[in-house]
């Protein structure tokens, strides 16, 4: 008897182990799936039937931690999936449907909602929009099949607009406004084909037309009006624009370019 158990004590874990990657007759996959990474950890795990993702699948960061868990729906190739760094905290939930993203993604950082995007077959499509760590909407950009167009728009913490700025392909395309934090028009600008074309006007804290430069395909056409300024910003305006507010440094990178300019810390 004895013998027996330990028999069985010694082929229990080769009958379990027999158990796992298993294909059928027909060559599709069935029951529990496993993958190690090389460091001999989990890389992922979950159910095939009929060789089609089932139930609940968990993949793994290289430490061990959960990665991303997702729940298959019944009858259909999408899961509802969340994604968690290193540490546990989520950074992400939407659906994949054959591997790729589809309809509305969130997105996390320190437990707030910092975005949110919208997906059809993988490819951005619709309305996306970024947040303050405090909640208030930061940006929104809307996509047409992965690329920027439409209005892009750049908020303060009170709700007012920053930046608004006609896309097109991914390129600036029409008009372009900055208002200070108090509503006030700044600057109106006009792109063509990502190149500055038409009027370029500045306002003063007050909101009255300071002066107005005309482009033509990226040219300026009126260059003594510019060399003809005494304020220093509008001297530094070719030199270094990053001395006078220009919606080209919102388009890599708004919140930084926020934070440099004192408007949010």
């Amino acid at each position: 008897m004895m013998r027996i158990l330990l028999l069985l004590f010694i082929l229990f874990p080769l009958l379990s182990l027999s158990q796992i990657n298993q294909t059928d007759v027909n060559g599709m996959r069935q029951g529990l799936w496993q993958k190690r990474q090389p460091n001999g950890r989990l890389s992922y795990e979950g159910h095939f039937k009929d060789d089609r993702p089932v139930g609940e699948w968990k993949r793994y960061h290289n430490g061990g931690q959960i990665k991303a868990i997702l729940q298959y729906r019944e009858n259909s190739d999408s899961a509802d999936t969340r994604m968690y760094d290193e540490f546990g905290d989520k950074v992400a939930e939407g659906v994949f449907l054959d591997q790729k993203k589809v309809g509305n993604w969130v997105y996390f950082s320190k437990k707030m909602k910092i975005a949110e995007e919208h997906y059809v077959n993988g490819i951005k499509d619709g309305v996306s929009r970024k947040y303050y760590l405090s909640g208030e909407l930061m940006e929104q950009t809307n996509w047409v099949n992965g690329m920027q167009d439409g209005e892009y728009k750049v908020f303060y913490k009170t709700g007012e607009p920053y930046l608004t700025c006609a896309m097109k392909q991914n390129k600036r395309d029409g008009l372009c406004k900055v208002y200070d934090q108090n509503g006030i028009l700044e600057m109106e600008a006009r792109y063509k084909n990502n190149l500055r074309d038409g009027e370029w006007k500045f306002f003063d804290k007050k909101g009255n037309l300071q002066y107005t430069l005309y482009y033509k395909e990226g040219e300026l056409l009126n260059p003594e009006v510019r060399d003809s300024i005494a304020n220093k910003r509008m001297e530094n305006f070719e030199k270094d624009k990053g001395s006078i507010i220009d919606p080209e440094k919102f388009m890599e990178n708004p919140s930084e370019y926020m934070k440099q300019e004192g408007i949010i810390k």
